[in-house]
């Protein structure tokens, strides 16, 4: 048929050729957009409210930039707390409310243990290993996820993690101490919230560390992983990859970037490449470490030394790609809570005299030891900033019930933990800050969403709070924190005002620097030399 047209625009003159073309062009385009409304209106779950859209592009032209976990939050005020959007072709379903959450992640949580598989990352950048969080369920997803959990994620292996994640808190004060000039200055602290969170997924994965800030930008290794686990978290995107949504962009894009364009896909397989190299690299320099006797406690140790894991190759990579992933939200958490407590001295001082009470500064040890109001505070700063605010998309492993609504086997699900975690009919008060919520009286069925919610929920949830428990921990004991000159809190900690990205994934904080007081100079630097002498 392609060789027909071909002979028959080569048949005629070139005027009428080049009319011929467009001609032909426009039909295309038309049958394009008729097969676009037949799939779209196909897709769609008869019955569930929901926006309609535009054709092609379907509701992506309502949230472009916007907060697409606000806009849902929204609509959910208008359709309900289940209800459907079409972004594309693809027909999304969004659950807004706790209560609804509880009813189908919980309640029918075997049909939505799945994950979808998007063009962008599972077809072009992550071919080859998917993360544990990003993988469809499946036999090889299970015995990941039983893994890393059992041998080395679970609530009792995780309390093992404490000395390493006193040694990464303390060696982020360190670096602040080094820098801060004891306060007259306004400190960006965005290298050192960044070595914290690279740090954190080398060292529990790994049990490799970045001794120095320089080594950032002078480890070629540490280079490469930094710029490449950026450039993964582009392409992990939800709501700015449209090739995921719009099948013609996967040929349009493609074709455009041949000119100079935008990017090709040759792109994102490159990046995806050189990921899995440098994990090569990683893991090879572990395997020798346990093989000599000299490898510390961690992840990736604990699953080879498993006898009852036996991951291949793909399944190890998968259990890594899963940790280093982790540092796309720790980093901004931490962030967001540095900030906040800059611009809220009574929170701060609330905190500092519960670690006082505790007893902890008399004798120094910030380390295995629990502070009640801390721990509220942690829980706190991650349901008001919810860092992941769709949490990962699901997909239904089988037929699920809403009400009277039927959702489909492989329908795509949105879990929106922003507006769970301000869900006013599960919370009092839910857009005000109150770390009182989570102390020993609160509703123990209370859940906070910054990690998700049902059965697949972030496997790493438990270490991920302790690290962030231990850090705040010590940021609070040791420094008063004060906010830049000029800054006010509507600037800088509006958990909707203040976003670098308003659509990226991940809620990124405008501003990045403050004023750090020591509290006790002399007792820091002697806390820090203990530590570092006997951790490292």
């Amino acid at each position: 048929m392609a060789d027909r047209i071909i002979q028959f625009l080569l048949s005629l003159s070139p005027i009428a050729t080049v009319q011929a073309a467009a001609g032909l062009i426009i039909l295309s385009f038309l049958v394009y957009i008729i097969q676009s409304e037949l799939t779209r209106w196909q897709a769609r779950i008869s019955g569930l409210p929901g926006p309609r859209g535009y054709p092609i592009v379907g509701s992506l032209v309502h949230l472009r930039g916007k907060s697409h976990a606000e806009v849902y939050r929204q609509w959910a005020e208008v359709y309900g707390p289940v209800f459907q959007v079409q972004l594309g072709n693809t027909t999304v379903v969004v659950i807004n409310s706790a209560a609804a959450a509880k009813t189908l992640l919980i309640g029918q949580s075997a049909a939505f243990n799945s994950r979808p598989e998007f063009y962008v990352l599972h077809k072009v950048v992550s071919s080859q290993a998917f993360s544990i969080g990003t993988s469809p369920w499946d036999e090889s997803c299970k015995k990941r996820r039983r893994a890393a959990a059992g041998a080395a994620l679970n609530r009792v292996k995780t309390e093992g993690y404490a000395p390493i994640l006193k040694l990464e808190a303390t060696e982020f004060i360190k670096d602040i101490l080094e820098n801060c000039q004891d306060g007259t200055i306004e400190l960006d602290f965005r290298p050192y919230t960044r070595r914290f969170a690279l740090n954190l997924s080398l060292t529990l994965n790994y049990g490799t560390r970045i001794t120095d800030s320089k080594d950032l930008t002078g480890n070629p290794l540490l280079a490469e992983i930094i710029e490449v686990e950026a450039g993964i978290s582009r392409y992990r995107q939800t709501s700015r990859n449209l090739s995921n949504y719009i099948p013609l962009l996967r040929y349009v894009n493609p074709a455009l970037s041949a000119i100079g364009i935008g990017e090709s896909n040759n792109d994102g397989a490159k990046m995806g490449a050189r990921r899995v190299a440098y994990h090569d690299v990683l893991l090879r320099q572990l395997k020798q470490r346990i093989e000599s006797g000299s490898d510390l406690p961690c992840i990736q140790g604990a699953v080879l030394k498993d006898p009852e894991a036996k991951l291949n190759q793909t399944e190890l990579l998968s259990v890594s790609l899963s940790m280093m992933a982790g540092a796309d939200s720790s980093q901004p958490s931490l962030a967001w809570a540095i900030l906040f407590l800059a611009h809220n001295h009574d929170i701060q001082q609330k905190a500092y005299s519960a670690i006082q009470s505790a007893g902890l500064l008399d004798n120094g040890d910030l380390g295995n030891l629990n502070v009640e109001y801390v721990q509220a505070l942690t829980k706190e700063l991650g349901r008001y900033f919810m860092v992941l605010r769709l949490a990962l998309p699901k997909a239904t492993a089988s037929a699920a019930r809403w009400e009277q609504y039927n959702i489909p086997e492989k329908t795509v699900v949105f879990l929106n933990s922003w507006a769970c975690g301000r869900d006013s009919e599960e919370l009092e008060e839910a857009w005000d800050f109150r770390p009182e919520r989570w102390l020993g009286n609160s509703d123990k069925h209370t859940h906070q969403f910054a990690f998700g919610f049902g059965g697949r929920m972030c496997v790493a949830s438990h270490v991920s709070h302790n690290a962030l428990y231990t850090v705040y921990l010590h940021l609070i004991a040791h420094f008063e924190i004060h906010p830049a000159e000029g800054e006010t809190s509507e600037s800088a900690i509006d958990p909707l005002e203040s976003l670098n990205d308003v659509e990226g994934t991940t809620a990124t904080p405008r501003k990045f620097k403050a004023k750090f007081i020591p509290r006790n100079k002399a007792l820091l630097k002697d806390y820090i030399v203990d530590v570092v002498h006997t951790e490292r």
